[in-house]
């Protein structure tokens, strides 16, 4: 159920629309908004008008979209399996996905199984965790979900239907004092709290991990986490910005979910958990598992071979040219934040953010402009994804464009994030 401390209304979709719909517009006219391009090579993506612009948008950190071998693995499919398999998964999975999700549960060290995309493992797994069924094997626990206000859209979109099952909490932004406030409430009430956050977040900054992991089992709080950003750019075996904090298997107490479309480099998305029995649960009666087909054998194949190319040691060095590439950046914009390869560029006032925009496309770079209900109105701002494919120069030059239209419009309270997505939605 949701809590009496919130609005009972936990969605205002016309509310939305009405204070958004202007500038999305805008965004559409200026080809800064669903954009179809016609071409690509490397970072250089070519508009319908020909234009060819360095893009700063592709979440695929180490460049391994365009690896030769994930490519090559990519086109393997033969007639025996042809395009395409249309069955839900609780029937029919292939081998190759079955060996997928093996190779991924001994490299992240725990029960992994993949999906579609990272929003559709959410939306498999989350009801499941809001009904008090993933604490302890054959028994429910009443459950309260206590999300971060900058937890992921494709989390925090589920809040009614968790609410159907669970008490759902929102606190402010990495806010530990609010956190223990809730978990301690939560376990007073007899509730299992649980912590929904992101390992890296999508308009900048990070989980606190280490701090996070011990108010953990300080509290006895399980912590849901979304590294759909942080997976392949973090750690040894690419493990995210949480499992790189942790030794040995992935703790009972710890849900994570991951994409395999961003620094991993392929397609798809996917979660993993302690335990045999919990994997069996959510194959049995996690939502899209059970009534959705699979990811591609495409990508499938694909993400095989990335995994290949981590048990090999190959992406240490791409994650090292990365902490350079975004270094270079923070250099030049003068400022010192934890790494991260999402940089946000604040503005402030959304029609000078969408007019900043435009400008950086002129110059030959093409940036996110977001603005509510991305961000809180007022705090609009320009997101950049910084990959180790980037150059040197594209760095140089996107920073330099960056300044100028920063100087030109920015507001004064804009200054007042750091850069950081800490004035974020």
């Amino acid at each position: 159920m949701a809590s009496s401390s919130q609005s009972v209304r936990l969605r205002n979709t016309p509310f939305v629309i009405k204070e958004s719909s202007a500038q999305y517009e805008r965004a559409v006219d200026s080809s800064l908004m669903q954009v179809s391009i016609t071409g690509r090579k490397g970072k250089q993506v070519f508009l319908p008008d020909g234009r060819g612009v360095v893009e700063f948008v592709n979440c695929s950190y180490l460049g391994l979209d365009l690896h030769p071998r994930v490519i090559a693995a990519s086109k393997a499919v033969d007639e025996e399996w042809g395009m395409n398999f249309c069955c839900a998964r609780s029937r029919f999975s292939f081998e190759p996905q079955r060996l997928l999700e093996e190779e991924l549960s001994a490299l992240y060290r725990g029960r992994a199984i993949t999906f579609p995309s990272t929003t559709t493992a959410h939306i498999s797994l989350m009801p499941l965790l809001a009904s008090g069924v993933l604490f302890e094997e054959g028994t429910a626990h009443r459950t309260c979900l206590i999300f971060d206000q900058f937890a992921h859209s494709s989390m925090a979109y589920l809040k009614p239907v968790l609410a159907a099952e669970a008490t759902v909490e929102t606190v402010p932004h990495n806010s530990f004092e609010d956190l223990r406030k809730q978990a301690t409430a939560a376990r007073a009430r007899g509730e299992v709290p649980v912590y929904v956050a992101d390992g890296i977040y999508s308009m900048g900054g990070l989980c606190p991990a280490r701090e996070l992991l011990d108010l953990a089992e300080e509290l006895d709080l399980w912590l849901y986490i979304d590294d759909a950003h942080g997976l392949g750019i973090f750690g040894e075996r690419g493990e995210g910005q949480l499992l790189s904090q942790i030794e040995g298997d992935i703790p009972e107490r710890v849900i994570l979910t991951y994409s395999l479309s961003k620094g991993f480099g392929a397609y798809g998305g996917g979660l993993l958990v302690q335990g045999e029995w919990r994997e069996q649960l959510i194959r049995s009666y996690g939502q899209v598992y059970a009534f959705s087909a699979a990811q591609t054998f495409q990508a499938v194949y694909a993400c095989r071979a990335v995994v290949e190319l981590h048990e090999e040691g190959a992406i240490a060095p791409l994650q090292q040219t990365l902490r350079e590439r975004v270094a270079l950046f923070d250099e030049l914009m003068g400022q010192s934040l934890p790494f991260s390869p999402i940089r946000m560029v604040p503005i402030g006032d959304e029609a000078n953010a969408l007019k900043a925009g435009e400008e950086l496309l002129a110059e030959g770079y093409y940036a996110s402009v977001v603005f509510f209900p991305i961000v809180r109105r007022k705090s609009a701002q320009l997101r950049l994804c910084i990959a180790a494919n980037h150059t040197e120069d594209d760095i140089r030059g996107v920073a330099a464009a960056l300044k100028r239209v920063q100087a030109t419009y920015a507001t004064p309270a804009a200054y007042a994030t750091d850069g950081n997505g800490e004035g974020g939605k």
